[in-house]
């Protein structure tokens, strides 16, 4: 080869050299690694592009700085670094590795991973340190969110389970273990479907096993549904299952994650809540709420029964002469004996007080005649021992019959009614009995009387408007009121709604009473602009298409500013029908008045409409503030508190009929109290001469109302 060749040979080497130094250069610069090398003789020292990249410097800005290394490792890492070199230097040709960080000039600190071997010339026999270092400040990071990622499933309360696509247990976290009873190490290669219950029906399982197929087949990415399941140990949950689909690094679906929350308890106190909700505390028996469900579940079978209602007679002389706690005994003792007599098909409840009702069907006539006759002699023969003194009773006795194809609950307990008092008012201790045609002919006549009287009061304006006070238990200031309606009789005498309003709903006229009551509660708003006024509409009357524009005609008509106007929709009202009643609410609120949900937490279906339900104000069940109360009640007068407040609106607790009812409320949390404590109603002619201050505020004495009442008085005398 002549010397142009050789030339061109060394040059192409040349080129092939510095080719592949760029490309050794750009493969460390991809993956964050750097070499480097030090002779021990000379202590000169070689580095890459990326070392300087990775300490904070310009690619070979200047010489490698001799101690730069170890001048920026952390204080806490230095030992480490000198201990490495230490183990390198060592180890004759073995590489050893290390991890430390460092700080950059910029501050900004980096974890490497660093490897070195001390590597002998055999010829000339020189010493150098050849190593690596790779920056893992981004792998550090992931695999420390890995380690937290799975300290929190480690250590999380809800069981956290993941599956593969097959629906095989891959991962069963600690929460898992507690909440079914068995191990990872029983449950991981194993399918779920081992924690269903044998008596899960096929609907259901075919439900689950579809939500299933939907995830991992991508056609959704989560799925929510609540079951059972059973642990090791055969006891049954009830549990709320959360399924996500579970990706790889493509994005395609591999398995799913599972959160299981345990429901159990929740569910205890749902059914202690509906438990209460439908039965008398003090006899466990059903209440008037729950009679009227099971009354109307049992005329919905159209079979023959009857109703019998029961009352003591003189039940109020035992409260008064031996107080009110015997009493409480002698209703305890006798709804027992009660339950002795009645047949495991017939329905027993305590509607109140003294009052009990039995529904028996299937019977006849002469059944439910012999029943009323057999709890007749029971309460008869019971004997309650106070001390020396025998304590007996008797009781007036009502049965309505009933043949089913006609049948209607809440007519059934007006007759029964009847025939209780028809009891009474003939001399107590026996039994009347109302047949179909019995009832039939009264309640026609009473229809009839009832139309007449409605009809008279609207042509001759006998309706009469009352208030009761609504107070603020910060201020103690009377700030609402709710408008009540009366109507005066003939001879004078009041006459309250319970005794007309059922009648002029099934007849129609309820429209014709709430315009009435609307009108003139507007007109006394514009006399009184201090206070808000709240006005009952009646379950018919919001389906009332033209109700909107009545009330804004009005509104204007008596000049009134319309933020003084609440309007009251029970619960059931509402929940009935709720579209109309939140348009209504709506449109009401344009015009700039408000609404509140009445008897709030009657229906223990509510919490759901609260929020869906533009209402200002709630308005507390007085269920909860009768006595004796529990703490179940106040739990749910705090929930509903609580949850209020969460969504910007007030509650106004009912019924607070004394002291203790209206100190149990305010430290609840309620905002305004309504009852008998602070005012009983009065005619709205007597609101321009009422005080506005109904409540003491003194810290160095117990909170006490204004003025006192008599108990007997029909309003408070105001001076």
């Amino acid at each position: 080869m002549n010397r142009h060749g050789a030339k061109e040979k060394l040059t192409t080497l040349q080129q092939e050299l510095e080719h592949t130094r760029r490309l050794l250069a750009n493969q460390q610069q991809l993956i964050h690694i750097g070499s480097w090398e030090r002779d021990l003789d000379t202590q000169e020292s070689r580095w890459s592009d990326e070392i300087f990249r990775i300490y904070g410097l310009e690619p070979q800005s200047c010489p490698p700085p001799e101690g730069f290394s170890e001048s920026i490792t952390l204080d806490e890492d230095r030992d480490k670094r000198r201990s490495w070199l230490a183990a390198v230097e060592a180890a004759d040709g073995e590489e050893v590795e290390e991890t430390m960080r460092v700080r950059r000039p910029s501050g900004e600190v980096r974890t490497l991973k660093t490897r070195a071997a001390l590597v002998t010339d055999p010829a000339t026999g020189r010493r150098r340190l050849a190593g690596s270092v790779w920056d893992i400040t981004d792998l550090a990071r992931v695999h420390h969110s890995e380690i937290l990622l799975s300290q929190v499933v480690q250590s999380a309360l809800e069981a956290i389970i993941t599956i593969d696509h097959n629906r095989v247990v891959t991962s069963w976290n600690p929460a898992a273990e507690r909440l079914y009873g068995y191990s990872a190490q029983e449950m991981i290669g194993h399918t779920m479907k081992l924690l269903r219950p044998v008596d899960l029906s096929e609907d259901e399982s075919f439900e689950i096993d579809e939500r299933h197929r939907r995830l991992l087949e991508g056609e959704s990415e989560t799925e929510i549904y609540e079951t059972r399941r059973v642990r090791k140990n055969g006891s049954v949950i009830d549990v709320e299952v959360r399924w996500s689909a579970l990706r790889d690094s493509d994005g395609e679906i591999v398995g799913a994650t599972v959160s299981v929350r345990d429901l159990s308890e929740m569910k205890r106190d749902e059914a202690r809540i509906a438990h209460m909700a439908n039965h008398d505390p003090l006899t466990s028996l059903l209440n008037r709420h729950g009679f009227e469900t099971a009354l109307e579940q049992v005329v919905a079978r159209n079979e023959p029964g009857a109703v019998v209602m029961l009352d003591l007679d003189n039940f109020k002389y035992v409260n008064e002469t031996h107080g009110h706690k015997l009493g409480d005994a002698l209703v305890a003792e006798l709804a027992s004996t009660l339950a002795r007599g009645v047949r495991e098909t017939d329905v027993l409840a305590r509607l109140g007080g003294d009052e009990f009702c039995v529904i028996s069907s299937p019977a006849t006539l002469d059944e439910a005649k012999a029943l009323a006759d057999r709890l007749l002699l029971a309460i008869r023969g019971h004997v309650l021992k106070i001390g020396e003194t025998s304590l007996h009773c008797t009781a007036s006795i009502g049965v309505a019959a009933f043949e089913g194809n006609s049948a209607r609950a809440l007519e059934l307990l007006a007759d029964v009614d009847r025939a209780m008092y028809a009891s009474k008012e003939a001399g107590r201790d026996r039994v009347t009995i109302y047949t179909e045609a019995d009832r039939t002919r009264l309640r026609e006549s009473a229809q009839s009387a009832g139309e007449h009287m409605i009809r008279e009061a609207l042509a001759n304006d006998r309706f009469e408007l009352y208030v009761q006070p609504i107070v603020n238990l910060t201020s103690g200031m009377m700030t609402h009121c709710e408008v009540l309606l009366r109507l005066r009789g003939v001879n004078d005498q009041i006459i309250l709604p319970g005794e007309f309003l059922p009648t002029a709903e099934r007849l129609g006229l309820i429209h014709l009473i709430d315009h009435w009551v609307i009108d003139r509660a507007l007109a006394l708003a514009a006399k009184h602009p201090d206070l808000t006024f709240e006005i009952n509409l009646s379950g018919a009357t919001i389906d009332d298409e033209h109700l909107e524009g009545y009330i804004a005609r009005h509104v204007a008509k008596h000049g009134v500013n319309p933020k003084q106007i609440v309007f009251e929709l029970t619960e059931t009202a509402a929940v009935g029908n709720m579209t109309r009643a939140r348009d209504l609410a709506t449109a009401l609120a344009e015009l700039g008045c408000m609404f509140a949900i009445d008897d709030f937490g009657a229906g223990f279906s509510t919490f759901y409409y609260l929020k869906h339900f533009p209402a200002r104000y709630v308005k507390i069940d007085g269920e909860f503030m009768k006595d004796p109360h529990s703490r179940l009640d106040e739990l749910v007068i705090e929930s509903i508190v609580r949850i209020g407040r969460d969504l910007g609106k007030l509650t106004i607790a009912e019924y607070v009929s004394d002291y203790a009812a209206m100190e149990r409320v305010r430290a609840l949390g309620v905002d305004y109290g309504q009852g008998y404590y602070f005012a009983k109603p009065y005619p709205a002619s007597e609101l321009a001469n009422a005080p506005r201050k109904l409540l003491v505020q003194d810290v160095s004495v117990a909170a006490q109302p204004i003025y006192a009442h008599s108990s007997t008085a029909p309003h408070p005398t105001f001076t």
